[in-house]
């Protein structure tokens, strides 16, 4: 679960911005003078910061999870799983809050 719920969270998070955005951009679109300060990029920055936050806590936990496996003799695999998903995590989360960060800067339907 350490390795694989932070990649399934991300990459449904990248279907669901990405769908959304060009189902808004289609039914709804913003005027063009209005720039990147839209509803749209509002949505999109507000769930990118709930998914990053999320990803974040899950790196977290995996992080903690390795520092007390460390002491234990005996899980040096569970210790380097919990390791190696906190690194997942935490790349999910900083991917996850650039690409968020781009709806401050470009308007959302070119």
């Amino acid at each position: 679960m350490q390795l694989t719920l932070g990649l399934i969270v991300w990459i449904v998070w990248f279907i669901v911005k990405y769908g959304a955005l060009v189902l808004f951009c289609e039914q709804l679109p913003p005027p063009v003078e209005q720039g990147a300060f839209t509803w749209i990029n509002a949505t999109l920055l507000s769930g990118s910061v709930a998914v990053t936050a999320l990803l974040l806590f899950w790196a977290n936990n995996c992080w903690r999870a390795a520092r007390i496996g460390s002491n234990e003799a005996d899980s040096e695999i569970n210790t380097f799983i919990a390791g190696l998903g906190a690194g997942i995590n935490l790349l999910g989360a900083v991917t996850t809050l650039s690409q968020g960060l781009i709806s401050l800067l470009l308007p959302p339907c070119l």
